[in-house]
């Protein structure tokens, strides 16, 4: 006949008091196993929190080739190079171009003036580079085709110039040449310039301006992160194929990403490592102790199993101790590193951390697998125990 649950519990927890020292001992060793593998997971998430943090205030991750001939003309990188370049590599999640102009130094509105970057863009810019649209519209087809003399100012040069009104349909001066504004566009950091700010046109309102405007670079944005390596790699190979007396140079805007990313990659590593052998010792441990229950409550197995528990039944008490104390080394442990985590990234680095229901699971379920896995060999011996010679032991 089974054991009801509270007894069960009771007759479990009395085992485990009774060795106290020996249990302490065990769940220490679940405790360091399972604080690595919680110390690995935040240190993951907070490393991805800080590379979001940074996506967020500059432009989506792109490269952008430079071509240089020593003897003769640049090679443009024009429309249909760009549409070779994204048929041949599937890294390419847009390509748009983009140019300085800078005969274009300072804005005015009024009384107020700024310096500037300048700027003629096409018409996927915000394909490539993520920006958000904050008030107003981009530019279209239409102010395209007609040379209309529009412009996009960034939000800080709106702030600059407008100081809290609406710039929306109000002109502005750059150097002498009126520019009417239809839309302001989000700031990134990588875009801030002196105290004013960013200024865009069209590609074909820019070279009216005359002096000053730049051949065409383009910016070729991935599909993620990840793959900047690789999309660098591969427009430099396909670049140098079609143009191969030119010297080619592809600089990115997230090359210090991927080297958190590859610091990150390191750092889990040597964590992941100590935690996997830490929780092999916690797992040796409960190991040792199970067997010695099974030695030790031999003639207790024997009675159990002489008025109808089950195999099943008995197995079941010695996998529960051990998964007890790995739940407990286990939940004291996330706590703790929770606890060192939060004050390191408050006191010693500010860093964004919040607690995670996700890594303390992934935790918490570390722990049981090695309660489980540790004790189901010791645990399944007790069940072969002889039930008569049980009965008869001292």
């Amino acid at each position: 006949m089974g054991l009801p649950l509270p007894d069960l519990l009771f007759m479990t927890w009395r085992s485990l008091t009774n060795q106290w020292l020996r249990s302490s001992l065990t769940a220490f060793g679940v405790f360091m196993g399972v604080g690595a593998v919680s110390a690995t997971l935040n240190i993951q998430t907070i490393t991805r929190e800080q590379i979001d943090l940074k996506l967020a205030e500059r432009d989506q991750p792109f490269v952008s080739p430079w071509i240089y001939v020593r003897d003769g003309p640049n090679p443009e990188l024009d429309e249909a190079v760009q549409q070779s370049l994204k048929n041949s590599i599937a890294e390419i999640r847009a390509i748009s171009s983009i140019s300085n102009v800078y005969s274009l130094n300072t804005a005015q509105y009024e009384a107020q003036e700024a310096e500037i970057r300048a700027r003629s863009v096409s018409l996927n810019y915000l394909d490539t580079t993520g920006r958000r649209m904050l008030q107003g519209r981009f530019f279209d087809q239409g102010d395209v085709e007609q040379y209309r003399p529009v412009a996009l100012i960034d939000e800080q040069l709106a702030v600059s110039l407008f100081e809290g009104q609406s710039p929306l349909n109000r002109a502005i001066y750059a150097d002498g040449n009126r520019l009417v504004i239809i839309g302001v566009m989000e700031s990134k950091s990588n875009s801030e310039w002196g105290e004013g700010g960013e200024l865009w046109m069209t590609e074909t309102f820019a070279t009216v301006l005359s002096g000053g405007y730049s051949w065409n670079s383009i910016q070729i944005s991935a599909h993620s992160l990840t793959q900047i390596g690789e999309l660098s790699e591969a427009v430099d190979t396909f670049l140098r194929q079609s143009f191969p007396q030119a010297e080619v140079h592809v600089w990115s805007n997230a090359d210090d990403l991927l080297e958190d990313l590859e610091v990150q990659k390191i750092a889990s590593a040597a964590l992941t490592g100590v935690g996997l052998i830490a929780l092999v010792i916690g797992g040796v441990g409960i190991a040792n102790i199970t067997v010695a229950a099974v030695l030790e409550r031999t003639k207790e197995i024997g009675i159990r199993r002489a008025i109808g528990a089950s195999k099943l039944e008995v197995m079941g008490q010695f996998v529960l101790e051990a998964v007890i104390l790995s739940l407990f080394g286990g939940a004291i442990a996330v706590a703790t590193v929770h606890g060192l985590t939060r004050a390191a990234t408050t006191v010693v680095i500010e860093a964004p951390y919040r607690f995670s229901p996700r890594n303390a699971a992934l935790s918490m379920g570390a722990a049981v697998a090695v309660g489980v896995g540790a004790s189901f060999i010791p645990a399944l011996r007790a069940t072969q125990v002889d039930i008569v010679k049980a009965l008869r032991s001292d």
